[in-house]
């Protein structure tokens, strides 16, 4: 899996670079977790439970996964540990909303805090 900015889509990478900066003026230190994968990786990530999507925006570079970096220095790239009730969470989508992006936690079967992509 990448977590290169360049290899987000064209459409996708400004919005991505905003958001981050924006992240960045609000003080909240964040890793990016995943931007492109392979088809191979995702499946990957489908069978260990991380993904729930057959067709994922990842594979288009058109999504991003972050993550605030104390939850990463606490629990590492396994997000079925993250704490999701901690109010950054919810400072993090609004902010990448605030950008044009679609938000992985509003989700309602599944919430993925840590995703965001492309909005068509």
């Amino acid at each position: 899996m990448s977590r290169r900015l360049d290899d987000l889509s064209p459409r996708f990478r400004p919005l991505a670079v905003e958001f981050l900066g924006r992240l960045t003026e609000a003080g909240i230190a964040v890793l990016i977790v995943d931007t492109l994968r392979t088809p191979a990786e995702h499946a990957e990530n489908l069978a260990k439970g991380v993904s729930w999507t057959k067709r994922s925006k990842h594979l288009d570079g058109d999504a991003i996964d972050i993550c605030p970096f104390k939850e990463w220095a606490l629990h590492g790239p396994d997000k079925l540990q993250w704490d999701t009730s901690d109010p950054v969470w919810q400072k993090i989508g609004a902010i990448g909303e605030s950008v044009g992006l679609t938000w992985g936690g509003r989700w309602k079967q599944t919430p993925d805090y840590g995703h965001f992509e492309w909005t068509a």
